[in-house]
């Protein structure tokens, strides 16, 4: 005998469904229990829409909406399949560093966010094992589409920005041979002269700095 919930199952076979006014969701319902993700709240199944005006979800989707404020629906269909996301680039050799993290669900616009193809979906369990909402998530990474321990490698000082800071040594040296009225060496005269020329541009062509002479004093 077909009881009315077999009915209601074979109507709403995912159990699960978000109304919606076509930009985002406006309701989130457990038809088969007759209740929203609230479960105090109840509905009237019978003035359900049809299911054909509603978006399937899933019992994680359904779980991850309490609390959600902002759910944006394209087409038909959520825009983000997770609540939670991590932001990397796509197109950068992986392990590729995550540079932001992301609580879809509850962002007051989605206009600014990156690409699809730069986020990295997450479970509601992957964002708990980070820490959650208010937790340091550490140095993470994106690599075959799962997210890893990462810390990304230094970024290179460019080499007139070295020279540069190499020329703070060289003016300490300056000081030291005037206090111990001591001059420079040929070969030190000779790299102030190789050290200015990288740090002002003069020098376009090496790609390190020359190695300090020894002795400098003479």
């Amino acid at each position: 005998m077909t009881t009315a919930l077999d009915a209601i199952k074979a109507a709403y076979p995912a159990r699960y469904y978000a109304t919606t006014d076509g930009s985002v969701v406006t309701g989130v319902l457990d038809v088969w229990a007759g209740t929203t993700n609230n479960v105090q709240a109840q509905i009237n199944v019978l003035a359900l829409p049809a299911v054909s005006d509603l978006i399937a979800l899933t019992a994680d989707q359904f779980a991850e909406t309490v609390g959600a404020t902002n759910i944006p629906v394209s087409g038909g269909a959520l825009v983000y399949a997770s609540r939670y996301a991590a932001k990397f680039d796509h197109t950068a050799a992986q392990p590729a560093a995550v540079t932001g993290w992301y609580d879809l669900w509850t962002l007051g616009s989605h206009k600014n966010l990156p690409a699809l193809d730069d986020l990295l979906l997450l479970s509601a369990a992957d964002w708990q094992a980070l820490g959650g909402d208010y937790s340091d998530k550490g140095n993470k990474g994106v690599q075959d589409g799962q997210l890893i321990d990462y810390t990304p490698p230094p970024v290179p000082v460019p080499l007139p920005d070295q020279a540069k800071s190499e020329q703070a040594w060289i003016q300490y040296q300056v000081n030291l041979a005037a206090a111990m009225g001591e001059a420079f060496t040929d070969p030190m005269k000779a790299y102030v002269k190789a050290i200015a020329a990288i740090a002002d541009g003069t020098d376009t062509t090496s790609t390190a700095l020359p190695a300090r002479p020894d002795p400098i004093m003479a």
